[in-house]
């Protein structure tokens, strides 16, 4: 539970097809790289990816967006895409969910009856590429329309004051229970991990058991 929400964790799909969108604008200062980049190798490395299991992919948008690994199996590749990051320009979030969308539909996908498909975003301002910021706020949001309507599961965690917390809830996350607010980078990780995991429901206390004797009046409540 993060916030006083809960979901059922990523992990609980041990065979979800995992795109991490990361924002990578200008705006995002050096320090703030490092723990959204730690953040980001921890969230890997809490879903383990594995040929069988969870396949995992990563988009990234500033000016512009970019595939920077597709889906696979190999978690090394994710955390080399990562590491990779270019920052700085503008906030292009329609270019990111786009490129992550062509991935969770194409022949990378698996089967998504076994294999449901998931992106989790992470961005630190209002989106205002490509063209006017009403122009970018309108294709993101038609993007991500059309990424749920593939039945792509979105989650969304909007890092510190400058994001629009209702227009990423009402327009992109899946619900408002997909959309978590971080203060700042440091709090990434606690995030992502609670996202990643899957905590089984506790077994339930066993029922009252019955003692009799052969007297009916001995009956004990166990």
């Amino acid at each position: 539970e993060v916030r006083g929400i809960s979901l059922p964790g990523i992990g609980c799909n041990p065979q979800a097809d995992v795109m991490l969108v990361l924002d990578r604008s200008g705006s995002i200062s050096g320090g703030e790289q490092t723990s959204l980049e730690t953040a980001a190798h921890a969230f890997v490395t809490a879903l383990a990816p594995s040929a069988p299991g969870v396949h995992m992919g990563q988009s990234s948008f500033a000016t512009t967006g970019s595939l920077d690994q597709t889906l696979t199996g190999d978690g090394s590749l994710v955390d080399t895409a990562i590491n990779n990051l270019s920052y700085g320009g503008s906030t292009n979030l329609f270019e990111g969910i786009d490129y992550a969308h062509t991935e969770l539909t194409g022949l990378n996908d698996r089967d998504d009856t076994t294999s449901p498909d998931i992106m989790v975003i992470i961005t630190d301002g209002k989106t205002n590429e490509p063209g006017s910021e009403a122009n970018a706020r309108a294709v993101a949001a038609a993007e991500a329309a059309a990424a749920r309507a593939d039945d792509i599961e979105i989650y969304v965690i909007g890092v510190g004051s400058d994001v629009d917390a209702t227009y990423l809830i009402n327009n992109i996350a899946t619900d408002a229970a997909h959309y978590f607010a971080a203060a700042n980078f440091d709090e990434l990780e606690a995030i992502l991990e609670a996202i990643a995991n899957c905590e089984e429901p506790p077994e339930p206390p066993p029922g009252p058991v019955a003692l009799f004797s052969d007297n009916f009046n001995d009956g004990v409540i166990l």
